[in-house]
């Protein structure tokens, strides 16, 4: 998407493993038309600002990388 757009919804988590942290968010953005668009956010560009309160999670909560099943999963304890 090639134009500028405010951010409705941004929900996700953030998964610790071997290779660092690695976001998982999925977005809502409106457009200047009135329109929104969904899915999985990739990678974006802020402009002026955006805020975000990222909160840690109990370690019952914990999600552990899974590369044999895509996604980050939580972790039974």
């Amino acid at each position: 998407m090639g134009e500028q757009c405010e951010v409705l919804s941004l929900l996700g988590d953030v998964v610790v493993g071997e290779d660092g942290p690695t976001p998982r968010l999925h977005a809502v953005l409106g457009l200047a038309d009135g329109t929104t668009r969904g899915g999985h956010l990739l990678e974006g560009r802020v402009w002026p600002a955006l805020e975000v309160i990222v909160r840690d999670s109990p370690a019952a909560l914990g999600k552990v990388h899974r590369p044999d099943l895509g996604p980050a999963l939580i972790n039974p304890t």
